[in-house]
């Protein structure tokens, strides 16, 4: 049964009354599996310039082409994340890009501001607050966030301006379950859970986390579901030995045979023998 895509309507409809799930996908492979499982949303990479997802990605893929991963999965909301920019007219102008593109919504790691002006546009948006990768020398490196009362105050404050600016959904990472819960409870935008416990509005996690294929260490909050490598690995064995065959083959003369050419009739080649022959006379 063809599977209706969200909206920013009613995934907002949805708070505190549904668990929604959200994975972070680099390829057309993962984003149609993830459609296919019943993911309620998808994030991926986006380079207007390239429109290419330029994202770390597993050690089976490449970043892929963003068109491949909205075609994978046409019928789920998709937001490209376009990062951070050096004016709010950039950030606009990288939203719209997105939009044209597929997307249903962006990422943007700027300030509230920045969102503010993206949802005057009618461009809704995704931030992020707690452990912020890009961010996190202010906060003292890449560890939890918010685990004494004034950093969990900042936290907090942070998620109302982002809600009062009119973002559509935060990203709260690796912040005390107790904290991100009472966040929660109090903005309405949808939290999204990456390390910050059961009580948000969307549990979020990397597939390369989830399906074992991460080349780095499994993070504390995440979990392998499946570990697929044994999979790529047997895929990419068989793949070798396919082609060794065929180059095998080929030095042989054991490829191609009868049954993989186009015959012509002899008849018919002797009338195009003798064509040919009166051509260089």
């Amino acid at each position: 049964m063809k599977k209706n895509k969200l909206t920013v309507k009613d995934l907002l409809e949805k708070k505190g009354k549904q668990k929604l799930t959200e994975l972070y996908v680099t390829n057309a492979l993962e984003a149609y599996a993830s459609e296919q499982a019943g993911i309620d949303i998808l994030i991926a990479g986006f380079n207007k310039e390239t429109l290419r997802t330029g994202a770390p990605t597993n050690k089976w893929f490449r970043d892929a082409h963003i068109s491949d991963i909205r075609k994978a999965a046409p019928n789920t909301f998709m937001i490209y994340g376009i990062s951070q920019y050096s004016s709010k007219e950039q950030a606009i102008d990288g939203a719209l890009a997105a939009r044209d593109n597929g997307a249903d919504a962006v990422y943007c790691g700027n300030s509230p501001p920045y969102i503010e002006a993206l949802r005057k546009e009618g461009l809704p948006a995704v931030s992020h607050i707690g452990l912020i990768p890009y961010k996190s020398t202010w906060t003292g490196g890449f560890k939890a966030v918010g685990k004494d009362a004034d950093s969990a105050v900042k936290v907090y404050q942070d998620a109302l301006a982002y809600d009062q600016a009119g973002a559509i959904g935060l990203e709260v990472e690796c912040v005390p379950d107790r904290v991100a819960e009472k966040i929660t409870k109090n903005v309405n935008l949808l939290t999204l859970s990456m390390g910050s416990g059961p009580n948000c509005d969307v549990e979020f996690l990397f597939i390369q986390d989830v399906i074992g294929t991460n080349t780095d260490k499994v993070p504390r909050h995440a979990k392998v579901f499946k570990n697929t490598n044994k999979s790529y690995e047997k895929l990419l064995d068989d793949t070798l030995e396919g082609v060794k065959n065929f180059i095998t083959d080929v030095h042989n003369k054991e490829f191609p045979t009868s049954e993989n050419i186009v015959a012509i009739e002899d008849e018919e080649y002797e009338k195009f023998l003798n064509r040919i022959e009166k051509l260089w006379m």
